[in-house]
C-alpha cells in the first residue's frame, strides 16, 4: 500500500469560527461543476487538477469551520492520498485512491476521509450528512509510529517478474527489462516499508484509527509533533 502526498499549498492564515451550510453547498456545486467541465472538454487536465485539489481543500476547511466553537482555530493542518497497489481488474483502469485530511485546532483533531475514483468528485458526504470526524485530545493516549512491509507492490512486482520469465521466449528484451523492473518493484517493497503515525486511545477507539500518511511531509511532522504535545499536556 503506497501513500501519495499531495502537493504543497501555499500557507493560509489560521481559520477560526464561520461560514455555514450556504458556503460548503456552494463549494460542493463548484466542484461538481469542474468534473462537468472536465468531461466536456471545456478544461484542460492540468488546469483541473489544480483548481480541483484547490477546492477540495477549501471544502475541507469550510467543513471544519463549521464544527469548531467561537474562538476556536485551526493550527495546523496536512492532506494525503493513499493509493492501493492492485493486480486484478484492468491495467487501464487508475486504482482507487483515499484522499485524508485533518486539521487540528487546541482542542481536538478532526479528520476528513472520503474515496477518490476517476469519475466521481470528492464532496466528503455520508449519506445526506457531512463525512466530518473529530478527536478530542482527552480521549487519547499518545501517538506511536507504525511501519508495515508494502504486500501489494511486493505481490505486483512478483507477478510482473513471473510474467516475464513465462513469456521471456516471446517477450525477448522486452522481457528482460520487465524482469528487472517487476524484481525491482518487488525488493522496493520489501526494503522501504510504508510509514505512518497512529493516536492511539483506549476502547472503544476510533475505526479506522486516527492515522497520520506520507510522514516526510513538512506538514505531517509538524502535525505530529503538535499532536505529542498536546496530548501530553493532558
Amino acid at each position: 500500500m503506497n501513500e501519495h502526498p499531495a502537493e504543497n499549498i501555499p500557507p493560509r492564515s489560521p481559520l477560526v469560527k464561520g461560514g455555514g451550510g450556504d458556503v460548503t453547498e456552494g463549494l460542493r456545486k463548484d466542484i461538481a461543476e469542474l468534473w462537468a467541465k472536465r468531461a466536456r472538454g471545456d478544461v484542460s487536465e492540468r488546469a483541473f487538477q489544480r483548481e480541483s485539489e484547490q477546492r477540495i481543500l477549501d471544502l475541507c476547511r469550510a467543513l471544519v469551520r463549521r464544527r469548531i466553537e467561537q474562538g476556536e482555530a485551526v493550527c495546523f493542518e496536512h492532506h494525503a492520498v493513499r493509493a492501493h497497489t492492485k493486480i486484478a481488474g484492468s491495467v487501464l483502469r487508475e486504482s482507487e485512491q483515499e484522499f485524508i485530511s485533518l486539521l487540528a485546532t487546541e482542542r481536538r483533531l478532526f479528520r476528513l476521509r472520503a474515496i477518490q475514483t476517476a469519475d466521481q468528485p470528492l464532496l466528503f458526504l455520508d449519506g445526506d450528512k457531512d463525512a466530518v470526524e473529530e478527536l478530542p485530545y482527552g480521549s487519547a493516549s499518545g501517538v506511536t509510529v507504525r511501519t508495515q512491509r508494502r504486500r501489494g507492490q511486493i505481490a505486483a512486482g512478483l507477478v510482473i517478474a513471473g510474467v516475464a520469465l513465462i513469456g521471456h521466449s516471446w517477450l525477448q528484451i522486452t522481457g528482460t527489462a520487465l524482469f528487472l523492473l517487476g524484481i525491482a518493484g518487488a525488493l522496493h517493497g520489501l526494503l522501504v516499508p510504508t510509514r505512518w503515525a497512529e493516536v492511539l486511545q483506549p476502547a472503544p477507539a476510533a475505526a479506522p484509527p486516527f492515522q497520520i500518511w506520507a510522514l516526510r511531509k513538512k506538514s505531517a511532522r509538524l502535525l505530529l509533533k503538535f499532536l505529542r504535545q498536546k496530548i501530553q499536556q493532558r
